[in-house]
């Protein structure tokens, strides 16, 4: 009888056991034996720069998540497409990534057309997804399970006014924006806002990202006599070229450029060595790649990830947009964070998750603030300007204005 009672109670502790056990990897049940991040950026074309950070970078971060053991225990491999910044081509690429590489997570593609032309597969897809750009055309409806991997055009936008305002003195403001979904959309923040901050919009012009001729806009604003220029578009040829239209027509007004910290190299080969020199191009970039006199480099988290890049791709990373490297590391340092906590690849949970946790997640380019109303990884506390981002120090940082 005692004998039958132990037994019962062996029996009936390895059944618990067994259950827990059972119970515990469960949730790993849900995942694939390795975890595929589709990556589509433009290797190609006039968002080219791009793609090698993106790809470098992503390729690095997935050592290092590897080398910590994976995402929710599994390893990853990074899948990587050419999309070209062409639409048609982003959407294709979407699609045999979904379709034929079996990916389970998107980052990509850059630029707001392809990256609206991918949305119908991977939202067809309910795949967790990560645009590079930040038109508000990135939204609830077009990416149910996606969020922006940069700041939004609208905080962006009313970042560059109040700057031109604050500090630089503008009563008179002419725009100029290129004609993708983040530039409209940004030149509608604008229109609507410059009158906010009490400052008069004198000219409103528009141009093709890929443009390389900008005279046209440049003598239509030169006639206004805006005090400040403020210049939006997605890719350094633009805000390149349209430099040099400035110097072509002997026209040194200040401008307030989106692009020009992030792509100095592709400025200068197109405007000239020489033309950070005038001081008049206040480029828009982060918190994070720029330095206060008296700040301890050492400390700062992007330090630490350039040295960690300049280490893995000693032959690579001078050719990179470093300012933007950060993004792509920090995104898939949260989609580890994500599948970690969840033992799931599923696109709405990932995302619930997300919207519920991404604080917790401490990004090299600043806070990761998304959320359902505003899909975007960073939001306006990670701004800041400068005017001669060709100049870094030996941490690559530049000297951030207004300190």
């Amino acid at each position: 009888m005692v004998f039958r009672k132990i037994g019962s109670l062996v029996v009936s502790m390895i059944t618990g056991i067994a259950a827990a056990t059972l119970m515990s990897a469960a949730p790993a049940q849900n995942l694939p034996p390795r975890i595929k991040i589709g990556l589509s950026v433009a290797l190609t074309g006039a968002g080219a720069a791009i793609g090698t950070t993106a790809r470098v970078t992503s390729e690095m971060t997935a050592k290092e998540i590897n080398a910590a053991g994976g995402m929710g225990g599994r390893q990853i491999d990074v899948v990587l497409a050419d999309d070209a910044g062409d639409p048609t081509r982003a959407a294709s690429e979407a699609r045999r990534l979904v379709d034929s590489e079996k990916i389970n997570v998107m980052i990509g593609p850059a630029i707001a057309a392809p990256a609206l032309a991918a949305a119908p597969v991977l939202t067809g897809a309910k795949m967790l997804s990560f645009p590079f750009t930040g038109s508000t055309a990135i939204n609830g409806t077009s990416y149910p399970y996606g969020f922006g991997m940069f700041y939004p055009s609208d905080a962006f936008v009313e970042g560059m006014v109040d700057f031109a305002v604050d500090k630089l003195g503008a009563k008179n403001i002419a725009v100029i924006a290129d004609t993708g979904a983040q530039g409209k959309a940004a030149a509608e923040t604008a229109r609507t806002y410059i009158p906010k901050r009490g400052a008069k919009i004198v000219a409103m012009e528009s141009a093709e990202y890929d443009s390389t001729d900008y005279t046209p806009q440049v003598l239509n604003m030169k006639r206004a006599n805006p005090d400040v220029v403020i210049q939006i578009t997605s890719v350094g040829v633009g805000g390149g070229y349209f430099y040099k239209a400035t110097e072509e027509q002997n026209w040194n007004v200040r401008i307030v450029s989106q692009i020009s910290s992030l792509f100095p190299d592709d400025i200068k080969k197109i405007a000239g060595a020489r033309s950070y020199e005038a001081k008049r191009m206040f480029g828009l970039t982060t918190k994070s790649t720029t330095m206060c006199p008296g700040e301890d480099a050492s400390k700062l988290a992007f330090v630490q990830f350039r040295n960690r890049l300049k280490a893995y791709a000693p032959n690579d990373w001078q050719k990179m947009q470093m300012a933007l490297a950060p993004n792509y590391a920090d995104v898939l340092n949260l989609i580890k964070a994500a599948v970690d906590a969840t033992k799931t690849v599923d696109g709405p949970t990932l995302v619930n998750w997300i919207l519920k946790n991404s604080a917790s997640v401490k990004g090299i380019s600043g806070n990761l603030t998304p959320t359902k109303d505003s899909p975007f990884l960073y939001h306006a506390d990670v701004f800041a300007f400068t005017l001669r981002p060709d100049q870094v120090d030996a941490n690559g940082l530049s000297v951030r204005e207004g300190c």
